[in-house]
């Protein structure tokens, strides 16, 4: 499902996240009250079974077409982010300086060029095995949004900590139930990925992810060392 989110104005989560809503929890609610958890397919989309259950097929096949165009969209705006991330990066010096140049057009063309061919791995592994890529890319994608989430989950209770010792400014809005809520989140993911672990089609997610993050690492190592005052270094 596409997520609409303004730069405009006061209407995104970063400028006024007391305006945001849990529409992926909402979404999943619904989902799960219309069928069981054990009726859902992994190479079908929710919302599809979900509309053909209750005898609408019609409806289904308008969903088909908009998921995917929400998908082509969202393939177009990930080159272009990804390529405009790893140019920045490689301006700062944080990155090989083969992806800093620009096109006449002022496009970052080698790093948007490296962008589509990463994406193209996907199109590789539904050739070599289309019954299991859905699971494989996910697996991978998930263990990306579990990291992100882990962390913002252990930065909120740095902050925390450093607003009761009077060392940071507090917020209006505040997470509910915190520090709790925040324990019980991370318990969460690490449950998640226990039960990545105990499949053996979405362990090789984690396998993946153990390597690109090794390979982060050291290409982080390097980069303190050629560039110890980069912007990398003083934050």
């Amino acid at each position: 499902m596409p997520r609409s989110a303004s730069t405009d104005g006061c209407t995104n989560a970063a400028c006024c996240p007391e305006r945001t809503r849990p529409s992926t929890t909402l979404s999943l609610i619904i989902l799960l009250s219309v069928l069981s958890w054990t009726e859902y397919s992994p190479g079908v989309s929710p919302f599809v079974q979900v509309l053909a259950g209750v005898g609408i097929p019609a409806a289904a096949g308008i969903m088909n077409f908009v998921v995917l165009t929400a998908a082509l969209s969202a393939c177009n705006s990930g080159i272009y982010s990804a390529g405009r991330m790893l140019r920045g990066q490689s301006a700062r010096g944080e990155g090989p300086r083969a992806f800093k140049g620009l096109s006449g057009r002022q496009l970052p063309l080698p790093a948007l060029t490296l962008s589509v061919l990463v994406m193209g791995i996907g199109v590789v592994v539904n050739a070599v095995s289309p019954d299991k890529a859905f699971v494989y890319i996910t697996s991978v994608s998930a263990c990306a949004v579990l990291w992100t989430w882990s962390i913002i989950l252990v930065a909120h209770l740095r902050y925390r900590s450093k607003v009761r010792a009077g060392l940071l400014p507090a917020t209006d809005f505040r997470m509910p139930g915190a520090p709790v809520t925040n324990w019980i989140a991370l318990a969460s993911l690490v449950f998640v990925v226990v039960m990545m672990a105990l499949s053996s089609d979405t362990r090789r997610g984690l396998y993946v992810w153990a390597v690109w993050f090794i390979a982060l690492t050291i290409g982080y190592q390097a980069a303190q060392r050629r560039h110890p005052q980069s912007a990398l270094t003083q934050q």
